[in-house]
């Protein structure tokens, strides 16, 4: 995370895996002039199955590094972020007159850093930055949780909820409860504040199920709560777990999703399913290249490689969300 200790990231930035890479034509690090066509649900991608892919490359996934990614319901816009320096932003992208934009920076991002999520309805961004509260002058030390509506006009300007500091990567149900995670003293929890009479309650960590005396970061929510994703780096496996809330209101033990999903030894993390239920979006910085070469590399091949997604970067992902519930016990 930028102009922030590392501590206050985590090992989110860097979790990672990662199957099959289907190539467009384009192999420069930058966005071209003659960006392609793109119609139809979802870029026009061909849809996973159940073995992961990267999503979009060389239009979403780049040799940069992107993380989450969320459609609007009617699958018209997609947000996701594009970290480095110097700092982390906010990208969109829309379908206008049957073919999708170039990515352009989000109109409530582009001056400071933030992790963000779209509310199910697509009406809300929420997001954590360590923006001044003022909106003026170099990013601060505390960071603090903001929301944007959607007006007619597009975008609204951040509002502050006060009673969120330091919470990350909020992740905001259908009825606006907000999960998170905090940091306590070197240890993050997922944590959850319920929305009552348009307010936020004091923080309450989701318990033992969910929490470990390893870390727990970028947390999901199920539009109805009824399961949650979130990353960890406990012993049994780097990467995703999921857990399903019972019917009295409490979570069964997290599970770790499995080597189909954490495959590489970084795991994954930032996890988002589409509002239709369809898909798992997560990111890897699993590299598609073998360790070694059967002749000498040259420079341009090396370049290449290089200038491509599936390189070791992070990379955003997508796979068939029916992964999630075979591990519902």
């Amino acid at each position: 995370m930028e102009n922030k200790p590392m501590k206050r990231v985590g090992f989110s930035g860097g979790l990672i895996f990662s199957l099959g890479i289907i190539m467009t034509g384009w192999t420069g690090c930058a966005p071209p002039d003659d960006f392609p066509v793109l119609k139809g649900p979802y870029l026009g991608q061909t849809p996973p199955g159940k073995t992961a892919e990267i999503f979009a490359p060389g239009i979403v996934s780049t040799a940069f590094v992107e993380q989450f990614a969320y459609f609007t319901p009617d699958g018209r816009e997609l947000y996701y972020l594009l970290r480095g320096a110097p700092h982390t932003v906010t990208l969109y992208m829309k379908e206008v007159d049957g073919r999708w934009t170039k990515p352009r920076v989000a109109p409530f991002s582009g001056r400071y850093f933030a992790k963000f999520c779209l509310s199910p309805d697509g009406d809300t961004i929420v997001f954590d930055s360590n923006q001044p509260l003022d909106g003026q002058g170099p990013p601060i030390d505390t960071f603090h949780v903001w929301t944007v509506e959607r007006t007619d006009d597009g975008w609204g300007e951040p509002k502050l909820i006060e009673s969120l500091i330091d919470a990350g990567a909020p992740s905001i149900a259908a009825n606006r409860n907000l999960y998170f995670y905090l940091d306590r003293e070197g240890e993050r929890d997922i944590m959850f504040s319920e929305y009552i009479d348009g307010v936020y309650t004091e923080p309450v960590n989701l318990g033992e199920a969910v929490n470990s005396e390893h870390n727990e970061v970028d947390p999901f929510i199920a539009p109805d709560e009824s399961y949650l994703l979130f990353c960890s780096d406990r012993p049994e496996g780097l990467g995703l777990y999921v857990c399903f809330k019972k019917p009295d209101g409490s979570w069964t033990t997290a599970r770790n999703m499995g080597k189909d999903i954490n495959i590489s030894p970084d795991g994954s993390c930032c996890p988002s399913v589409s509002p239709d239920g369809k898909y798992l979006f997560f990111t890897s910085n699993r590299n598609l290249h073998p360790r070694y070469s059967k002749e000498p590399l040259t420079y341009e091949e090396k370049i290449r490689i290089l200038n491509n997604p599936g390189n070791g970067s992070i990379d955003i992902y997508w796979v068939d969300a029916s992964v999630i519930q075979t591990h519902k016990y």
